[in-house]
């Protein structure tokens, strides 16, 4: 029997940036329109656009019968609209101010021209604040019931992108912005009684001051591949990150389609993780769970900007459920944190060590451990035991296999560093290169200055 694990079958759950798409469904009452202190009961709304105003064409034509005169003098031909496209109950309703006089929502001007989001109860005032006039009834289906309202009040959640271990990670907008996020649900770990007092006084020095902190910082962090944290929302039982909404799904995704990446795109896709990993290393900050669920793509291009995600997430829960609860088997993890069963005290050498095992992913499609190889993948790990033995590896180079093995040594000593990585001899690839300034639109200066460092030939000295 061959000696490789494919990754599909490896996945411990469905891939958490997974995309789905949502299905338009026709003639479908997707919200209602209830009067207050307006003239009318209800309206059905089931086309993907609605306009209210005096104008004839509008879908509802504002009269005498509706409001009083005083009011009606300043209600505009076409006073606000509300989309919902495709009527796609996935989709939030729009609703924009058409009118001078202002149409407002629970008080709060949207301003003429603007479109905000309209969320299920809001209430829309004509002209004034006072002047309330609708309550809008969203039908669909609510998901964001049980969520804190630090979430609800400024976001809109709408529909699932994908579930995993890690927990679920859903598209959300703005409300004012109308501007699109990912974001990501994780539960912490559920520590029974015994354990939580045991561990009271380190759960105690993670205070608010210093977590909002520590907030801080990952939403300081910027760099074209590394995702943007918009926001973060800490609470008891889980931890809410808004992220930048990345549409090509993730790498794990990519993988599994393409049952293996090219020897160039597999390069093209290291070099940036690579320089994701320097920025953060930089930092002061090692990622710790590097592994292709947590890379995502910006496009659905087979050359693509990537970013790395879920930096930092250990600072938020207990230090030892990152490896353990919250990512499953640990077939990215350094061999120095399953010895110490994930409670020691590591340095950034493990997430080269994690590097070296996405890049032998996506160069076979397959992983170098795995407990189907008759002893536990554990113990593989611990001895840095893993073979090329795919019929793909056969169309690989000598410079990438060479680059593997000497991320994949126990001795976290005797790795490369994240700058010896981006120094090797594989990465020596001008074409790539080119594409790769492109796609991170890095300063020129950046990337001609590695060029010159292993492109050029070294020059004579001078004789004297």
């Amino acid at each position: 029997m061959a000696r490789h694990a494919n990754i599909a079958t490896q996945s411990q759950a469905s891939s958490i940036w997974g995309q789905t798409q949502s299905q338009p469904i026709e003639n479908i009452i997707w919200g209602r329109l209830y009067g207050k202190n307006i003239k009318m009961n209800s309206i059905d709304l089931n086309a993907d656009e609605f306009a209210a105003g005096r104008g004839e064409t509008c879908n509802l034509m504002l009269t005498l019968d509706y409001l009083p005169e005083k009011i009606l003098y300043r209600i505009s031909k076409i006073h606000f609209t509300l989309k919902r496209e495709n009527c796609d109950i996935s989709k939030p309703v729009y609703i924009e101010d058409n009118s001078r006089n202002g149409t407002f929502i629970n008080g709060e001007r949207i301003g003429m021209n603007k479109t905000r989001i309209l969320k299920n109860d809001d209430v829309i005032s004509l002209c004034h604040p006072t002047n309330k006039a609708f309550v809008f009834k969203d039908l669909c289906p609510n998901e964001a019931q049980g969520l804190p309202k630090e979430i609800t009040s400024t976001y809109y959640v709408s529909r699932k992108l994908g579930s995993g271990a890690c927990g679920l990670v859903r598209l959300v907008f703005d409300i004012r912005s109308c501007e699109q996020f990912a974001m990501k649900m994780v539960k912490k770990n559920l520590l029974s009684e015994s354990n939580a007092i045991s561990r009271n006084k380190q759960l105690n020095s993670n205070d608010p001051e210093k977590v909002l902190n520590e907030a801080n910082i990952m939403k300081s962090l910027s760099h074209p591949c590394v995702i943007k944290m918009h926001d973060i929302i800490d609470k008891p039982d889980s931890v809410y990150m808004v992220l930048e909404f990345m549409k090509g799904g993730d790498l794990l995704n990519r993988i599994i389609t393409n049952r293996n990446l090219s020897e160039p795109i597999s390069k093209l896709f290291f070099y940036q993780m690579c320089h994701a990993v320097k920025y953060l290393h930089d930092k002061g900050i090692s990622h710790r769970d590097l592994k292709p669920d947590n890379v995502l793509l910006e496009s659905s291009n087979e050359e693509t900007l990537l970013k790395v995600s879920d930096f930092g997430l250990s600072k938020f829960v207990q230090n030892d459920s990152v490896m353990k609860t919250l990512c499953g088997t640990p077939l990215y993890v350094a061999p120095e944190v399953l010895q110490t069963g994930g409670r020691g005290a590591y340095t950034k050498k493990v997430d080269i060590w994690s590097l070296g095992v996405v890049l032998f992913t996506c160069l076979s499609g397959t992983l170098p451990f795995s407990d189907d190889f008759g002893t536990p993948a554990s113990e593989q790990i611990k001895h840095g035991r893993f073979r090329f033995s795919h019929p793909t590896w056969k169309k690989v180079s000598q410079r990438a296999t060479t680059l593997i093995k000497e991320m994949l040594i126990v001795d976290p000593k005797k790795r490369p560093t994240v700058d010896d990585v981006l120094k090797s001899s594989w990465l020596k690839d001008n074409e790539m290169l080119r594409k790769a300034k492109a796609l991170m639109q890095l300063n020129t200066m950046d990337i001609d200055e590695e060029e010159e460092n292993f492109l050029q030939p070294p020059k004579k000295r001078a004789r004297r």
